[in-house]
Order: structure tokens, then sequence, then C-alpha cells
């Protein structure tokens, strides 16, 4: 832009206390130019997530430090307004502990691929879905409202804070309820609907596998999906395969997600036999997308990534798929913030928003 546009910019910036002159810099021949920094605490955004497991809701500072956040399961919604009307008072009751209003709050952004999937049968678009939340929450929270999809919010996050200086092809994959993607080239994350996203998840693995709830055979979905890790672990403690889970329920129709994932925390070897499966074939699919997309950078995220050795397997997989193509210099990393980096990635939007 112009210099003189960019400084009354700058100017309105430094009188909302939102940026502040630093310090000097390194002069390459005329004045030292003078570097601006973010005054971080200066006001906060809201990030959210939500999906059929947990709600997280967070309170970040402009540099999306986190100064406040809630957790709390979901697993028994099954409306759009009826889990909203379950977060919109811990937003307010988060903002009230941390002695903070609505004036302090820049926007809300909140991710809404598993609301879609809870939605009640309906002709609306999804823009006009997506009109109607945003509308209701403003209704109760009179703030700006940015929704999206979760898997794009923890792309932009990590991009953001982790890998911008180094990445101009990058690659996030979130593996959890469901299997997603998203990309960023040259800074630009993509626009998805959130009821898209979840098409990594239907790639063929295996053309003699099992049927998908999409209607295919062999899909990602049916290997690495916690769903699929779900339904696995049952039929073999059924079969009258060994594992702890038997001593955490009185009957096997108990045994859900978390109880596996702790017993994976806890060295079970069923349920760690189960997890690597579905990591080695979540690996076969990554090799695909690398070898189609060729990213400079791949982080993967999400429920399973931390969980035993899920990751490391992934890696193994890729590596070795790899191996044939040396010139494809991959970097795969998990995700820093595994649990959090949606609802940053949600705040990040807002800021987006703000400052385009």
């Amino acid at each position: 832009m112009k210099p003189a546009t960019c400084a009354r910019m700058l100017d309105q910036l430094i009188k909302g206390k939102l940026i502040s002159g630093s310090e000097f810099g390194e002069s390459t021949g005329g004045r030292k130019p003078i570097l601006y920094r973010i005054n971080p605490n200066e006001a906060y955004v809201i990030g959210i997530e939500v999906t059929n497991l947990y709600s997280t809701i967070l309170v970040l500072n402009l540099n999306l430090d986190i100064r406040g956040q809630i957790k709390m399961k979901t697993t028994n919604i099954h409306s759009i307004y009826e889990t909203l009307d379950v977060l919109i008072p811990k937003i307010e009751d988060l903002l009230s502990s941390h002695h903070l209003g609505v004036k302090d709050i820049l926007g809300i952004g909140i991710s809404i691929d598993d609301l879609f999937n809870q939605t009640d049968q309906t002709n609306e678009s999804v823009s006009v879905q997506i009109k109607k939340i945003q509308n209701y929450i403003h209704s109760k929270i009179p703030i700006y409202v940015t929704l999206g999809s979760g898997v794009n919010f923890a792309a932009l996050s990590e991009h953001r804070l982790h890998f911008s200086a180094l990445s101009d092809r990058f690659l996030f994959t979130m593996c959890d309820i469901e299997i997603r993607i998203s990309t960023i080239t040259g800074g630009d994350v993509p626009y998805t609907e959130p009821h898209k996203t979840n098409t990594f998840g239907h790639v063929t693995v295996d053309i003699n596998g099992s049927r998908c709830q999409c209607g295919s055979y062999g899909c990602l979905y049916t290997f690495s999906s916690l769903a699929a890790i779900k339904n696995k672990v049952i039929q073999f403690v059924k079969r009258g395969k060994p594992s702890i889970l038997l001593e955490m329920v009185d009957s096997i129709e108990e045994i859900d997600y978390h109880l596996i994932l702790k017993a994976i925390e806890k060295g079970d070897v069923l349920c760690t036999e189960v997890l690597e499966e579905a990591a080695y074939y979540y690996g076969i699919a990554l090799s695909n997308i690398i070898l189609t997309y060729q990213p400079d950078t791949v982080v993967c995220g999400g429920t399973l990534v931390p969980k035993g050795s899920f990751f490391e397997v992934t890696k193994q997989t890729v590596e070795q798929k790899l191996k044939m193509y040396p010139q494809l210099k991959t970097a795969i990393f998990p995700a820093n913030d595994s649990y959090e980096i949606v609802s940053q990635g949600a705040g990040g939007m807002v800021l987006n928003h703000l400052l385009a």
C-alpha cells in the first residue's frame, strides 16, 4: 500500500492501543525504520471448537495466547441450538471469571463441522443455516461472529504460530471422529463449507474393505476414525480377546471412545494394536495426498495423534512409502497444541477478518 495509507492505518491502530512502536530497526542507508508490535492484552478474541465428544471455549489475547478456557463433554447434545444454549452461558461465565466484558472482545470464532452433523433435516442451504446460527449467537452476545470448518481453523493456527516463515505449501490433517484435511498455499486458507471438509476420510485405502457410511467400500474412515477404532475394539472384546476395558465397565455396551483412549494411555495391548493399525492406514492415505499436493510441511492433529504411538506409526508409514521419491523434502510434525489448536484457529480467523 502507499506509505501515506499505511501511516494512516498505523495511526488508527495506535490510537486504539492495539499496536505500539516498540523499537528502531536496522538502517539500510536512510533513517532507521520504526518497528511496531501488537499490544496483545489490549483486546481479546474467543475461539470455540464443538465436536460430538467435547467442546472447548478459549479466551485468547491478540497473540492467540490462551488466557482462559472451559472444556465440557457434549456427547448427548443433538441439535445446533441446544448446543449453543449450553455454550453461550459458559462463554459469559468464562469472561466474568477473568473480569472481562463484551466490550473487551473483538469477536467470536466457532468451528461448526459437528454442528452440521447434529442439524435437523432441512432443505435450507448451508449459507442460510450459517447466517441463522450467526444471528442466533449475535442475539445473545452482540459482537462479531464468524463460523467455519475446524480443520481450516486448526491449519491457520498451526501455520501462523509455528510455520509461516518456513512453509509455502502447508498441509494440515486431523484424525478424529471425522478425518479432515486443509491446505495453505502462499498464506491463503481456502474456504470449504463445513459439511464438505471430511472428504479425506472417504479416500479408498482398501478396495476389498468393508462398506462405509458413504456407500463406498474401504474408505479411510472405516479404518482410522474414532468410530472405526471403537467398533473394532468391541468386536475383538466380544470374541474374547483380553483387555483392561473389561475391568472398567460392567458390560461391553458401555465401552466408548473415552474409555478406549484411557486404556491406550494405560498400555492396553488390544487397544494399542487397533490404534496402530488405524495409524498405518492413515499413513497410507496421507502418503497419497503428499504425492499429489507435494507440500513442504505436513502437520497431523486431532484426538488420536498424541495417543500412544499413533503419530510415530503414521510418520514411519509415510516415510517408507516416500522412499522412492527422495526429491520430495516433506517434513512431518505432530500438531503443537493438539487439544486447543482448533479453538485457537477460530480466534485467529476473527483476527484475519479484522485485518482484512
